[in-house]
């Protein structure tokens, strides 16, 4: 992705992640934080893995080391401890390595440090996506989050429409099952049963439990639009279960498409979150039924707490926001 700069050129930016799923959240914070940083600098985006022609159309193209294909000179932004180093590292000479730290996987993080510091002989930047994240590695470093485009969501919210019953729930995820608590299905099932609509993107993973049950809708990742979906929404809810979120995007998503966020009380997320303003957390299986159904029942208060999550997302990932952590990328 060579884009054009809109100042004086300096350093070059090379952005490296596995661009192979384009449903990857740590993969489109990348896209975005490099559409940001080449307004100042020139950026190129590199996949170590052959990359989904999503990605393609976007620029990214594949490291490809024997043929001198691959990242050298400028600035390093390593796109997360799951991206695999490659031996073309140690011909690169970089000026600087900066590594995001956005999955909780520790082995693997101590593992790419030291990666780089034998093969580029350079101590990398460690760059956390939440304060929480930080806190748990124990190691020094930034707490800098991703750039996300809010602006297609906000917009959206901001042309929605009233909407008729009955009262509509769901979620985005990547569709595997460790993004779903365990306890997930059963309750959807009981919220169809009381009549609400449940629609999840992201979600066939859940098939074997939930098929064929009235009223819940299972979609493909990617089968919508994921600014036209949020819009399908009256509330957005959000629980893990193996996976802890080390950010948590699709929260800020939902908040900015305007609408009130009901979450499990662990990730980083709840960092951006205002309990009680933006949405509620929880975590029980009682605390989320009772949180949804009193929403459920109050149009007024899901649309309070749909404006203020607006003003949140924007606040914390608006242009002011964004040309701040852009600062420990340019430094």
């Amino acid at each position: 992705m060579d884009l054009p700069a809109a100042s004086a050129p300096s350093a070059l930016l090379h952005l490296v992640g596995s661009f192979d799923d384009p449903h990857a959240g740590a993969e489109r914070e990348l896209v975005d934080l490099a559409a940001a940083l080449a307004h100042t600098r020139r950026v190129t985006v590199w996949s170590v893995l052959p990359p989904h022609p999503w990605y393609v159309q976007r620029g990214v193209r594949q490291i490809q080391a024997f043929s001198g294909q691959f990242p050298q000179g400028g600035v390093l932004i390593w796109g997360g401890a799951h991206v695999a180093p490659g031996l073309w590292l140690r011909y690169a000479r970089f000026e600087r390595v900066i590594v995001q730290c956005n999955l909780a996987s520790w082995e693997r993080l101590f593992t790419l440090i030291e990666v780089f510091r034998e093969s580029v002989k350079q101590e990398p930047e460690l760059v956390f996506v939440s304060r929480s994240l930080q806190l748990t590695a124990g190691l020094p470093g930034r707490v800098v989050r991703s750039p996300l485009d809010i602006e297609p969501f906000l917009k959206a919210a901001g042309a929605r429409k009233a909407r008729s019953t009955p009262v509509t729930v769901g979620r985005v995820s990547r569709d595997t099952p460790d993004k779903y608590h365990s306890q997930d299905p059963m309750l959807y099932r009981m919220l169809a049963a009381r009549g609400w609509r449940v629609r999840i993107l992201g979600g066939t993973c859940l098939a074997d439990q939930l098929r064929g049950v009235a009223g819940v809708e299972l979609l493909p990742a990617g089968a919508e639009d994921t600014v036209d979906f949020y819009q399908s929404l009256d509330i957005f809810f959000y629980r893990t279960g193996a996976t802890v979120e080390a950010y948590g995007r699709v929260i800020v998503e939902a908040m900015a498409s305007g609408l009130p966020v009901v979450a499990g009380g662990h990730g980083g997320y709840t960092e951006v979150m205002l309990p009680g303003e933006t949405g509620l957390l929880v975590d029980s299986q009682e605390a989320a039924w009772d949180a949804l159904i009193d929403l459920g029942k109050d149009a007024a208060l899901r649309a309070a707490m749909g404006w203020a999550g607006m003003r949140q997302a924007e606040q914390v990932h608006g242009a002011v926001a964004t040309r701040a952590a852009l600062a420990a990328y340019l430094a």
